[in-house]
């Protein structure tokens, strides 16, 4: 049974005529004739019965309008609490991400934005891994992080057309020793100072786990979520760190190197993530298909 044949039938009961439930559901009369016949002939039952200008329900029929106002009603409900969900929902589009790697993305975000211009988009910073661990435990919806996954309960979403990524480089000043080297194995920096990303970024894991693998535990006298505050360091005191080479362009007035590393790093791919297994808002979920659906516009 079609919900509209059931609205045009409480409607004809209500004001018992079928003339005055035309007017109100802004159809004509012969329509409610006709659906009201293929009501009556789905069910097998007949509803309705006309004397004179007036129309009652049978004993079927009467049945079917108290049970329809209360379906009805709910139906009503429904539509509302659907439609409040959204239009009282906040505009404000929170995405868990970071300055070293959200400016991959940013084409997209900014063609959502453009899109969408009701909507606000805050970008969270923190680490891949803090942000893994707030998207895992539903703190954030959804993030944008970098590999490797660490988290169990994460579903992984890809570009369909572009893939994103970074590169690890060994960042020193110009006049550091090791300025002059094309390439550097991590073996050869065992005696090094370093200032790194907190345990919140995949770079202090990386630089960990490739110290150890190589029989040494790293000297970090330095650790921000700001890489900013990293490069100053690195430029007031002659440290040294690994940084994405993506920054580059930013920093093209300091007297900064970047060396790539020997070890072929695999680039570390930038990936957006959600909860595995969790019903995402609207603005999430519209946010998400746009992210990775969406081709980059290129100049």
């Amino acid at each position: 049974m079609e919900l509209r044949k059931l609205q045009y039938f409480v409607e004809i009961i209500k004001t018992q005529n079928y003339s005055n439930a035309a007017k109100n559901l802004f159809v004509t009369q012969p329509t409610l004739s006709w659906n009201m016949t293929k009501l009556q002939e789905e069910l097998g039952v007949r509803l309705l019965y006309q004397v004179g200008n007036k129309v009652m329900p049978t004993t079927a029929g009467n049945i079917l309008y108290v049970k329809g106002l209360e379906l009805l009603a709910q139906h009503d409900l429904l539509i509302e609490a659907v439609t409040q969900s959204h239009q009282t929902g906040n505009k404000e589009l929170v995405i868990g991400s970071n300055a070293v790697i959200s400016p991959a993305f940013m084409p997209l975000i900014q063609k959502f934005i453009k899109t969408y211009p009701t909507v606000s988009v805050v970008i969270e910073e923190a680490g891949s891994v803090k942000t893994q661990q707030k998207v895992a435990n539903e703190e954030l919806e959804l993030g944008i992080v970098s590999f490797p996954v660490i988290e169990p309960d994460l579903d992984i979403e890809h570009n369909l057309f572009h893939s994103f990524h970074y590169d690890a480089n060994l960042l020193v000043r110009n006049d550091h020793y090791l300025a002059n080297k094309p390439e550097i194995r991590i073996s050869e920096l065992r005696r090094e100072t370093f200032c790194s990303m907190t345990k919140d970024y995949v770079l202090w894991h990386y630089l960990k786990n490739a110290a150890r693998e190589n029989g040494f535990t790293p000297k970090i006298e330095l650790l921000s979520n700001n890489h900013d505050i990293l490069i100053n360091h690195i430029l007031t005191y002659n440290s040294i760190a690994i940084l994405p080479i993506q920054l580059k362009k930013a920093y093209l007035d300091k007297p900064l190197t970047w060396i790539p590393l020997k070890e072929k790093i695999k680039p570390f791919d930038i990936i957006v993530i959600h909860k595995k297994g969790k019903v995402l808002s609207p603005l999430v979920a519209l946010c998400l298909e746009f992210l990775t659906t969406q081709p980059i516009d290129l100049p």
